[in-house]
């Protein structure tokens, strides 16, 4: 008898019991040879494939660039770098653009009606613009067309305010101030309150 007749007569018992194993079995079989021709075609492509080739970096990307020394930069090209406004994606200062209403020069008589203003700082930018100022040694924040001591606020530059009563006008200069320096002394005594 051969293997070939020997395995269909396996699987052509009658006998129920036995029928049911033996169809069971060639099931899980046919499976098992499928998974082992999944296996040897993945294997065969994987033989077959080229891989992918290596693609080298560009040689100036392999070079270390010298970092430059705090020499080389001059004071004029120091000073451009801290007039650059931080915030801003080009980082370039705004050229071109005067205040429409700048007044050229600042009455005497004018500056001593502001001289209970003092200007302390700028915010914001086109209409949602605004100062801080000491109003009588009181801080408060003021926005474009908003009024103060009978002055409406008419424009805010980079480091200036313009007010307007009417036909006059006066300019406020933000002035920069000290940085104190802190000792020991003065944070000791901070502590001590």
């Amino acid at each position: 008898m051969t293997w070939r007749a020997a395995l269909t007569r396996r699987y052509r018992e009658a006998a129920n019991p036995l029928h049911t194993e033996r169809r069971i079995e060639l099931l899980v079989l046919s499976l098992f040879l499928l998974l082992i021709l999944q296996l040897a075609y993945g294997a065969f492509r994987l033989a077959v494939l080229s891989t992918p080739e290596a693609v080298l970096p560009a040689a100036d990307s392999l070079q270390v660039l010298t970092s430059l020394s705090l020499d080389t930069v001059t004071s004029e090209q120091s000073s451009e770098i801290r007039d650059r406004p931080l915030l801003w994606p080009d980082r370039r200062p705004i050229a071109g653009i005067a205040l429409e209403t700048a007044p050229s020069e600042v009455n005497a008589e004018e500056l001593k009606e502001l001289q209970d203003i003092e200007l302390r700082g700028v915010f914001g930018s086109g209409d949602a613009a605004g100062i801080i100022v000491l109003v009588k040694n009181n801080p408060r924040r003021i926005r474009l067309a908003e009024e103060v001591d009978g002055w409406k606020l008419e424009s805010v530059g980079v480091n200036e305010a313009v007010f307007a009563a009417g036909s006059r006008r006066a300019k406020l200069v933000l002035q920069n101030q000290p940085i104190k320096p802190v000792g020991r002394s003065t944070i000791k005594s901070e502590r001590g309150r």
